[in-house]
């Protein structure tokens, strides 16, 4: 069909096949089949879209229509009756519910604190609020992430404002900050253990340092290394929760890009992600590992696109044991 014939079938179905069949659903008539009383149902519940798609042929168009609400793919001869009315000029897709595209909260302002959201120093673009930790000589609680997080490579100063969200997710100096920077073991060219740094929370910035979103409630330390073919966990900034398996322990030599150049580090995790999915993505530095018993074993620092048996790439993270020992924290309760 032209588009403009398209378009006066349009109407015509959504005034003689949808608005019937709405009055037939509201009515409970005896095809209509949902799990909730169908004089409850209104217009927008009906989910029946309407629109204009391609034809077979290059200049041709037929008619779309996208099913919303899952007590449609039940009606009786309803497909039928869209075929019947189009004369066979349609296209019929269940699509689901929508729902808006907004950006994931864990690239958002969050007030308590929450462990995997955006976080950064104020000159750095964001990365990953791995944890919450206990500061050996103040015991007070600070945040724990990486060096290039905190502390951007090096070039910060103790007292630089960090602020969350990190300033790439619109994160403002004073408006958002959370906290100073007070603490980050040095990056060496080479035989590097950690990425790690460590800030000042700010007194009366709520937190909520025992709950990983959609994993569960902490459970310390884990109190032996992770080894090969473990399970793990992380909440990033960019990718969210995502699941992963030890693929290697303690590699040596693992040259990361920084800024400054290439930096190689020794006694690292290597990670795959589970399924078809990478375990990590730009912007999920820092992030706290988790094994199978929410037990923290790792912090998350780098990652490639390539290798892993699903060839989406492979993730690197410092020994947590290594990282408190560094910076002389523990675990907070």
């Amino acid at each position: 069909m032209d588009i403009m014939s398209v378009r006066s079938l349009k109407a015509e179905v959504a005034e003689h096949l949808v608005k019937p069949l709405l009055g037939e659903v509201r009515a409970g008539s005896s095809f209509a089949v949902s799990a909730r009383p169908m004089n409850t149902v209104t217009g927008t519940e009906a989910g029946i879209a309407l629109g204009i798609t391609k034809g077979t042929r290059k200049s041709d168009y037929r008619l779309a229509v996208r099913l919303q609400r899952r007590f449609l793919e039940g009606l009786p001869n309803l497909h039928e009756r869209f075929e019947q009315r189009a004369k066979g000029e349609v296209d019929i897709q269940y699509i689901g519910r929508l729902q808006k595209r907004q950006m994931p909260w864990h690239q958002m302002r969050q007030r308590p604190l929450l462990l995997g959201c955006s976080v950064g120093h104020h000159k750095i673009t964001a990365g990953t609020l791995g944890a919450f930790v206990l500061h050996g000589r103040t015991r007070r609680t600070v945040i724990l992430s990486n060096n290039h997080v905190l502390a951007n490579e090096d070039l910060g100063k103790v007292g630089d404002a960090i602020l969350q969200p990190g300033p790439y997710d619109k994160g403002k100096a004073r408006t958002h900050e959370v906290g100073t920077l007070l603490n980050f073991v040095k990056l060496k060219s080479s035989g590097n253990l950690t990425d790690s740094a460590i800030a000042t929370l700010g007194k009366d910035i709520p937190y909520d340092g025992s709950t990983l979103t959609g994993v569960g409630k902490l459970a310390g330390l884990r109190p032996s290394p992770i080894d090969v073919g473990a399970t793990v966990m992380k909440v990033g900034r960019t990718s969210g929760l995502t699941r992963g398996r030890v693929t290697a322990i303690e590699v040596d030599n693992v040259v990361v890009g920084f800024d400054r150049g290439e930096l190689s580090f020794d006694s690292q995790i290597e990670i795959e992600g589970a399924d078809e999915e990478p375990f990590s993505r730009p912007g999920d530095s820092g992030s706290l590992i988790v094994d199978e018993d929410r037990r923290a074993c790792g912090l998350l620092f780098a990652g490639g696109d390539v290798g892993g048996t699903n060839a989406k790439g492979l993730t690197y993270a410092n020994d947590l044991a290594t990282v408190l020992q560094q910076l002389k924290i523990t675990m907070a309760d």
